[in-house]
Formats: C-alpha cells, structure tokens, sequence
C-alpha cells in the first residue's frame, strides 16, 4: 500500500487538502484511508467508560466496535501503527497521512503560512502546493490544480506507475 505523508505548518490547510483530494483520488477508484497524526497527546478513551475500564483493569490493548466504526487503544505506540498500517494496507490502495513530518515516506508539502518555523523542511517532499513553490525541482502545484496534483500523486503509486 502507498503512504503518502499531507505536511505543512499550523493552519495550512492540510485537512482541507485531504477533503479535496479524496473525491478526486476515489473517483479514479482507489479505495483510499486516512490517518490523522497528531504530535501532541490526545487521550481518546474517557474514564468511565467501558474501553477505558478494560485498559485500566489490565488490557494490553483494547478495540472499541460499533456498527461502521472502530478505535484500537493501546499503550504501544509501535504496536498501534504496525496495526493500523496493516488494517489500512488490507483494505485501501492508498493512505493520505495528515502530519507526522519525521516519519520516512514521500511528502506533499504545504506552502500556505510556510515561516521559519518550518526549517528545516522534512525529508522525502516529492511535491508542493500552495500559493508558493519551494524549490526549483520539486514539482508544484497551485491551490486551483487540485486536479494535477491528484494526477501527480496516482503516478507515484507503484502499481498505477504503469498505467
């Protein structure tokens, strides 16, 4: 399955780039899955309830199912990626991963609000998109060519490269 890393700085509009990828990239039929990386602790369970009573009795890990819906809970960082990278590459041809700049995959960077801050620029950026380009070869796409960077990012999947 191809991963494909959304980054850019605070308020770039990495979520809104992923909602408008996703009609485009689905409509050429890939099944595509999104995760949502956070650098920050978030805690999603809430005590009291059951999932959260499961892991505080002793669980390694805990799943949450409903009808269309799951949460996997755990306290092993790795272990909860490995997981999901291996739900996500079962079911979808594609996962668009919204920040979480340090891991190695290839990148589309954002360039909207792009300051300081930013430097330096992750590693593996394989284009950019936004009012500014970054550097001169790294292919860029304007905010009104949502349809060319779709086209760009299809190619860069392995399987779709030869058609």
């Amino acid at each position: 399955m191809f991963e494909l890393g959304i980054v850019g700085g605070k308020n770039a509009g990495k979520t809104t780039l992923i909602e408008t990828l996703l009609p485009e990239l689905t409509s050429h039929g890939l099944r595509v899955g999104t995760i949502k990386h956070s650098s920050h602790r978030h805690t999603f369970d809430t005590e009291g309830k059951d999932s959260y009573r499961h892991r505080a009795a002793g669980a390694f890990m805990t799943m949450a199912v409903s009808e269309g819906e799951l949460a996997l809970f755990s306290g092993d960082t790795a272990l909860a990626e490995t997981i999901t990278a291996q739900l996500m590459a079962a079911h979808c041809d594609m996962c668009l991963v919204e920040g979480d700049r340090t891991t190695r995959r290839p990148k589309v960077f954002l360039t909207r609000g792009l300051s300081e801050s930013d430097a330096p620029l992750p590693d593996q950026i394989i284009a950019s998109y936004g009012p500014e380009a970054l550097t001169d070869g790294i292919p860029h796409f304007a905010l009104d060519d949502i349809t060319g960077l779709a086209l760009f990012i299809i190619q860069q999947i392995p399987a779709r490269r030869a058609t």
